[in-house]
Order: C-alpha cells, then sequence, then structure tokens
C-alpha cells in the first residue's frame, strides 16, 4: 500500500512540474516575445521621421569658391572647398522667427564651419563617413549656439548638405 501511495505522490509532483514548465513555456513564448519584437522595432528605426518639406528651409552658406585650411602637423598644406547648403525648421517652440535668428547669426555659423574644417585633420576629412560626421557635429554645435539664448531647447537646424566637397594635400 504504501509503494502506491509515494508512487501517487510521485505522479502529482511530476504532473505539477510538467504543467509549471508548460505555463512558463507559453509565458515565454507570448508574452516575452511580443516585448523582443517591440524592442527590436524600436531599435531598427532609431532616426526620426523626416520632416514635411513645408516645415523645412534652406539657405546657402557658402559659394563654390570657399576653402578652408585642414590641420597640419607635418608642415604639408591641406585644404577643403566646400559647399555648404543649411536647412532649418521654419517654426520653433520658444522662437518667434527662425528665418531672422538664422539670417542675424549666419557669420557665426560659417565662422563655426570653418573652425570646425580648420581644427580636422586631412585624414580625418578622407574618410568616407567624414561628410556624415561633419553634419552631425556641425548641426549640433551650430544648434547649441543658436539656442544658447533662448528659453526653448528644440533644435532649429536639421541638417547640414555639403554638395561640394574636395580637398587636397
Amino acid at each position: 500500500m504504501e509503494s502506491k501511495g509515494s508512487l501517487f505522490v510521485l505522479l502529482i509532483i511530476v504532473v505539477i512540474l510538467t504543467l509549471t514548465l508548460a505555463v512558463m513555456a507559453g509565458y515565454l513564448f507570448f508574452v516575452a516575445d511580443t516585448q523582443q519584437t517591440n524592442i527590436s522595432q524600436e531599435e531598427d528605426n532609431p532616426t526620426p521621421k523626416r520632416p514635411a518639406d513645408e516645415e523645412i528651409s534652406k539657405i546657402q552658406l557658402f559659394d563654390n569658391n570657399t576653402f578652408f585650411n585642414l590641420k597640419s602637423e607635418d608642415g604639408k598644406t591641406s585644404v577643403i572647398q566646400i559647399n555648404a547648403e543649411l536647412s532649418y525648421f521654419k517654426k520653433v517652440k520658444g522662437i518667434k522667427n527662425t528665418e531672422q535668428k538664422i539670417t542675424f547669426n549666419i557669420n557665426k555659423i560659417k565662422e563655426i564651419i570653418g573652425t570646425y574644417f580648420q581644427s580636422k585633420k586631412f585624414e580625418e576629412i578622407t574618410q568616407p563617413e567624414a561628410k556624415e560626421i561633419a553634419n552631425r557635429e556641425l548641426t549640433k554645435k551650430i544648434n547649441e549656439y543658436l539656442l544658447s539664448n533662448e528659453q526653448g531647447k528644440d533644435d532649429i537646424v536639421y541638417e547640414i548638405v555639403f554638395d561640394k566637397w574636395f580637398y587636397q594635400q
């Protein structure tokens, strides 16, 4: 009799463990998979949505003959010739007139860009991702400057497009 009782208890324990395992597997399959899918969808789209054309204005920063000397440690003269277009938001919360703000600060914006290139070495400028890095870093620096005396903290400058990027050593 005693062996039938212990066999019955063992059978009950096995059934409970099996059911627990099935519930955990179901949870992992249905609930955790959904959370992972949401996370991977967020990672797949890290860049914000591009604004509509009506929300953006553009201004040409340099003519075709703008050269900047690059940083040199070996005495060689290296230059970059660029043509840049600044894209900025027409309306930014906390700023009355963004076009007027850009126009008023255009010379400082050009100075920021010139100083940026004068601090770069020829080897940095020739990298395949150099335009993208320059766009990102200059956009950040210009936004920091333009917003330094404003209450709002939304970016004004959307991007800088370099339609001419010619360098020579």
